[in-house]
């Protein structure tokens, strides 16, 4: 197998789409611990065989629904898609149906029937088990650290066992187990036909009693027949009377029902002759109505055709009206905007007379000001000659604070030492006769204590003397800086009210530059108020008085027809208060109805001569069924009593036919025993031939075959064992440089190292001799699985094979690379080192907790 391409998405800490194309030869994927690198072997291994024994929750990337893995490989030639994914549903993860593309087909599988598929793709031959991934996967081609590590530091009898399952020889092991399962079985039939052989004499005396009792039964089962012929008979008989009563029942409750049919048909005809009798009279009160409307529409009939002869003269002038009232708007608007502009204008001529006068005392303002401005820079040129510079005063006070505060650090230090002293001597004169001194370590005695006391008065009024010097120093150096401050504070007062004369005099400048401008300005809206009062004057609303003049002409012409618009319009409306229009067509429909309610009052009266016929007729045949109805009670009677007497005639009927069906199951029964007696004698008689022949194969598993599967177990082991060896030293001194370190493999698989002729602990070696002791282990595990499994050997993963190493233990990996047969070796280490020793690098990064992968150029 040759892995060609893998898509990981939401899988561990892969987010996005990562693919990445695999080719030929040594590649190794390089990066930090922790950066994602082991979990592209997990999605190889996933892809291929499902979850088997990993925890979906450790596959899947925390807080996404959804993740899947793409691998696509070659196998005897051919390539191959598969496709795995994982659904999250509530707390549960699930592993979906996948999909195998096979020369571009699409084939579906349940997640079982996809790694059995995938096994006999790439050639592994081992039974499918869900909840493990394929053992020889995990031997043959990538053992994973962990994997490595338990397999080494197992106890011996787990680590065998493991190997055992690795190398395919538990085979051997469920031989035996089935062997010896058989034997067993074995021994149990023989122990059980012998005592079956024994029971022969007791099987056929058993027989002639079940032969003579099943004799006696056939003649109590002939009885029973006969009898039961005679009570059907009777029973027959009695069903022939119950039918003829039962069809005369049929007919009384056919004349009930019709009974109840006949009488509600009869209730609904007479309940229809009065709906009838009702309509008919309010029939009567319509046309009474339509009387009394066609004598109001006789009286209407003048106003109403006044009316409408009005009405449609208004609709001939209304055109004319709305003509003359939107041209009235039309003045009125005309108007009013002439009114407002003129308007508009006084108000523009007041608002310029206000702006000018306004300016103009702003340029009386401006001539003042002007001469206050000479007045201005005479003082400020008289401040600059007064202030003096304030940087020295600012470096002599500096200087001053300093001595002020040196001054006051000497004062405490004195004032210090005074206090440290005397807690000297405090604490020496609390101390007794003779005790040592903790200060010159001499013993205490009345002269020592007294030269101490001399010296601490001594120093003392030293310091003291120093003290009161400080004191007057700082006396001194407190009032210059007083001085010092109150000059400073002068020459500041001095520079804020120059820049307020500054500030002053730049707004004056400003002032002067405007006054320019300010002229101009009084020149053209003096300009502007003259253009406004020409227009007022002169003939700028001429066009819109022209124009309210042709308005006036039009509203003259068409005013008769606004005068006819109002005057008919006053009568319609009159009209309409009276609802004559309504109340004319209102009659007018009823009148026109006339016709059709005579119609409907002819209908009715003929439909209430064939019900009054109607009701006649079924109260008639009414009566002639109540007659049958009155013989009920008597065929309910006679019913019921035959009834009873078959109930009686069945029940016996039936306990005889129990007791048959009784004796013919026991006479069945009986039959049966001897058929089977018969076949177990037969049986047993052949049985004791054959029990002697099953001994013979019981003592022949015992003693030949199950001896034999340990033989050649313990033999294919010693093999394996011994090739090994072979290949486990051959890698180890590939790593190690050839020394006085030897090593093998004893009986139970387990690494043994020997230096010097002395036997070494692996956990006393050092970090690098046991990683090479791990990965020649791995390398001789891998190659001598593909060996006797017979699967290609075109393709091995190696994770951190180098953990642990040094830097010059790393050099030996390349001769080990260099003699790994396989056409795909895939790399896993966190060693830059090892870039060297291959011909493609992925660089695998992490950051903000998303894997990402880089193909090294």
């Amino acid at each position: 197998m040759i892995i060609k391409k893998i898509e990981i998405t939401n899988i561990r800490s892969y987010k996005e789409k990562t693919t990445i194309e695999l080719p030929m030869g040594r590649i190794l994927f390089q990066g930090d611990i922790g950066s994602g690198k082991s979990t592209i072997l997990s999605a190889i291994e996933f892809a291929l065989f499902g979850l088997g024994d990993i925890d979906a929750n450790h596959l899947l990337r925390i807080g996404e629904s959804k993740g899947s893995v793409l691998l696509e490989f070659e196998s005897g030639g051919k390539i191959y898609n598969v496709f795995r994914s994982l659904l999250r549903r509530g707390n549960k993860i699930f592993q979906e149906e996948g999909f195998l593309y096979d020369n571009g087909v699409r084939n579906s599988y349940s997640v079982s029937e996809l790694k059995s598929k995938i096994l006999n793709i790439i050639g592994i031959n081992e039974r499918s088990q869900t909840k493990t991934t394929s053992t020889i996967y995990r031997f043959a081609i990538y053992t994973p650290q962990e994997m490595m590590k338990n397999v080494l530091t197992s106890n011996n009898e787990r680590r065998v066992e493991i190997l055992r399952r690795a190398f395919g020889l538990e085979e051997y092991s469920i031989a035996k187990k089935n062997a010896e399962k058989f034997s067993a079985w074995i021994r149990t039939v023989t122990k059980i036909k012998r005592s079956m052989t024994n029971d022969l004499g007791n099987y056929k005396k058993e027989l002639q009693n079940i032969q003579n009792i099943t004799a006696s039964l056939k003649d109590e089962i002939d009885y029973i027949k006969d009898s039961t012929v005679n009570l059907n008979d009777k029973i027959q008989l009695i069903l022939k009377k119950m039918l003829e009563a039962r069809q005369m029942k049929e007919r009384i409750i056919l004349a009930e029902s019709s009974i109840f049919h006949l009488q509600s048909t009869l209730d609904k005809n007479l309940k229809l002759k009065e709906d009838t009798n009702l309509e008919l009279g309010k029939i009567s009160n319509e046309l009474n109505d339509i009387h009394r409307s066609e004598k109001i529409v006789t009286d209407l009939s003048p106003k109403y055709q006044d009316y409408i002869q009005k009405r449609d003269a208004l609709v001939n002038v209304t055109g004319h009206a709305s003509q003359y009232d939107k041209l009235l708007l039309e003045k009125v608007k005309l108007e009013s905007s002439i009114n407002s502009e003129r308007e508009i204008f006084r108000s523009n001529i007041k608002t310029l007379d206000s702006e000018i006068e306004e300016l103009d005392l702003d340029l009386q303002r401006i001539e003042d000001d002007i001469e206050n401005l000479n007045y201005l820079k005479k003082e400020e040129t008289l401040l600059k000659n007064n202030i003096n510079d304030s940087t020295d005063f600012q470096t002599e006070l500096d200087y001053v604070s300093d001595i002020l505060s040196n001054i006051r650090s000497e004062m405490i230090s004195i004032t210090n030492e005074i206090s440290k002293q005397k807690s000297e001597l405090d604490s020496v004169l609390q101390l007794r006769q003779n005790a040592v001194c903790p200060y010159c370590k001499q013993k205490l005695n009345e002269q020592h204590i007294l030269e101490m006391e001399t010296k601490f008065l001594q120093s003392k009024d030293f310091l003291k003397n120093k003290l009161d010097k400080f004191e007057k120093d700082l006396e001194t150096n407190q009032i210059k800086k007083d001085e010092l401050l109150k000059g400073i504070k002068q020459v500041e007062t001095k520079k804020l009210e120059l820049q307020k004369i500054q500030i002053k005099i730049a707004r004056l400048n400003v002032v002067l530059n405007n006054k320019q401008q300010i002229k101009s300005k009084i020149i053209e809206k003096a300009k502007n108020k003259k253009l406004i009062e020409t227009k007022l004057q002169g003939s700028y609303f001429a066009e819109k008085l022209k124009e309210l003049d042709e308005l006036d002409d039009k509203l003259n012409k068409i005013y008769s027809y606004k005068e006819s618009y109002d005057s008919l319009s006053k009568i319609v409306n009159d009209y309409q208060k009276t609802n004559l229009d309504s109340t004319f067509v209102e009659h007018s429909n009823l009148i026109k109805s006339k016709q059709r309610k005579i119609e409907e009052k002819k209908i009715k009266e003929k439909s209430l001569l064939e019900l009054d016929n109607e009701v006649l007729m079924l109260s008639k045949k009414l009566d002639e069924v109540k007659v049958i109805f009155r013989d009920r009670q008597e065929v309910e009677n006679n019913i019921n009593s035959l009834d009873s007497d078959k109930e009686l005639l069945e029940n016996e009927l039936m306990k005889m036919k129990e007791n048959l069906a009784m004796r013919k199951t026991e006479h069945d029964n009986n039959l049966k025993q001897i058929e089977l007696l018969n076949k177990k004698i037969g049986e047993l008689e052949e049985r004791v031939d054959k029990i002697i022949f099953t001994d013979q194969i019981g003592t022949w598993l015992n003693q030949h075959f199950i001896p034999s599967l340990d033989q050649i177990e313990s033999q294919v082991l010693i093999s394996v064992k011994e090739e090994f060896n072979r290949l486990f030293q051959k890698w180890f001194y590939l790593l190690i440089e050839v020394g006085d370190i030897d090593v093998e493999i004893d009986e139970f698989f387990t690494p043994i190292v020997n230096q010097s002729g002395y036997h070494l602990e692996v956990d006393s070696l050092s970090g690098g001799e046991k990683s090479s002791i791990a990965l020649a282990y791995r390398l001789a595990l891998n190659e001598i699985i593909r060996r006797m499994v017979m699967i290609e050997d075109n393709l091995l993963i190696l994770d951190e094979p180098t953990d642990g190493f040094s830097k010059e233990q790393l050099v030996q990996i390349k001769y080990v690379l260099e003699e790994l047969s396989a056409a795909q070796v895939i790399v896993v280490s966190h060693e830059k080192e090892l870039e060297g020793f291959v011909e493609t690098i992925f660089r695998v990064v992490k950051e903000s907790e998303k894997s990402q992968v880089e193909l090294a150029v």
